[in-house]
């Protein structure tokens, strides 16, 4: 086809006042936010250069790529979100798989608001009540991918240490409300729930929490997000994304199964009561 008869693919050929406004709002994100151009290009898995580029308006972006920016703008103009975690948001709202270690908490996407709001008071010591209140909301505002429809939630496998079970945060009243929450949960479609007893002979359930990420049919690469006491990090990096996937493969398979573990929820439940 003689290239003026080519038809534009979708996408090209955008309005260059709409790339040059979302480059602008990129750009003031950015600095609002205190980002360096390298870790905008983390979260939007493109080329450092790139994100230059989308600044100033130059860039021919493809239709995934306008959304996932468009994405990013939209989590960083949510309060409650600390900057290094604006990156696993990005991952969280776009991957197909999320396979989730969590020793100590229930997964935050799997925490009711009394309970969440126990967990963020105490990683955040001597914090004023509406900026807890405010990482409240943001967590509960993550939840919303549960009732997307197109495309659907991710696929949630988690494996989580009794601990999680038993350990009491709030009241007795939190605690019993927040594993029925998660009782319920388990019986979603796209939720597998396993909890590693304190039983367990084994010595993975020693490793920090995580979650290994994928992104299928998507030719994206799995990344993974290691969680500590100060912040998280997201790494693309082979060899140490295939070693949490190993370790998480070691951990399902020392944990009890969804059946046993559903067993165990109900257990505790009635301990709590």
């Amino acid at each position: 086809m003689p290239a003026r008869d080519k038809v534009p693919a979708e996408g090209e050929g955008r309005d260059a006042a709409a790339l040059a406004a979302l480059g602008r709002r990129l750009r003031e994100m950015r600095r609002a936010r205190d980002m360096t151009q390298a870790s905008v290009a983390e979260v939007l898995n493109c080329d450092h250069s790139a994100v230059s580029r989308i600044e100033s308006g130059s860039y021919p972006l493809t239709p995934q790529m306008f959304r996932a920016v468009e994405r990013l703008l939209a989590v960083a103009s949510a309060e409650g979100y600390e900057t290094w975690f604006i990156s696993y948001l990005e991952t969280e709202q776009t991957a197909t798989v999320l396979r989730t270690w969590e020793p100590l908490v229930v997964p935050g996407l799997l925490q009711t608001e009394a309970y969440a709001r126990q967990v963020i008071r105490g990683a955040n010591p001597g914090s004023a009540e509406a900026d807890i209140g405010q990482r409240v909301a943001a967590r509960m505002a993550r939840q919303q991918i549960w009732q997307r429809a197109n495309p659907p939630p991710p696929m949630l496998p988690v494996v989580m240490g009794e601990a999680a079970l038993r350990r009491r945060l709030g009241g007795a009243q939190v605690m019993r409300e927040q594993l029925e929450h998660l009782a319920t949960a388990a019986e979603w479609p796209r939720v597998s729930l396993q909890v590693l007893p304190f039983a367990s002979p084994g010595t993975a359930g020693l490793l920090a929490p995580f979650v290994v990420a994928s992104f299928a049919p998507d030719p994206r690469p799995d990344v993974a997000y290691l969680d500590n006491a100060l912040d998280g990090t997201l790494t693309a990096r082979r060899d140490q994304v295939v070693r949490l996937a190993l370790g998480y493969d070691a951990l399902a398979r020392e944990a009890l199964t969804p059946s046993d573990s559903a067993d165990l929820i109900t257990k505790v439940i009635r301990e709590w009561t």
